[in-house]
């Protein structure tokens, strides 16, 4: 019911979002290490189609990781949970490469979200 889905919304904190204007096919959102440690990551993305290809997420000690993400999301769709290695920590930034399924669609915004 509505109760559960409040406390869904508020387990899940934004990191950044970044807006994608498809002139580029890179972009970065930098986290910071104030912002807590995680466990779990989750892509939204508004505005318009996306296809992120790759994805890497650097840790507060400089270790990567890359999920397997090859996905296209519609506009507001939403990545699987992708589990984070390790114990929770902090996140410095995530980089990742797209493209634009339509480039006709203008602009899109891509929001991460950890918890």
């Amino acid at each position: 019911g509505p109760v559960g889905a409040a406390q869904d919304r508020e387990r899940w904190e934004l990191l950044g979002r970044q807006d994608v204007d498809f002139r580029g096919d890179r972009d970065r959102i930098e986290v910071g290490r104030h912002e807590g440690r995680f466990k779990q990551l989750q892509i939204r993305v508004q505005g318009a189609p996306v296809e992120i290809e790759n994805m890497v997420v650097t840790f507060g000690n400089d270790e990567k990781f890359s999920p397997k993400l090859r996905h296209r999301f519609d506009e507001k769709t939403t990545s699987r949970v992708i589990d984070l290695p390790g114990d929770r920590r902090t996140i410095k930034r995530i980089d990742f490469n797209y493209r634009s399924v339509n480039r006709r669609e203008g602009r899109a915004t891509v929001a991460v979200y950890g918890r």
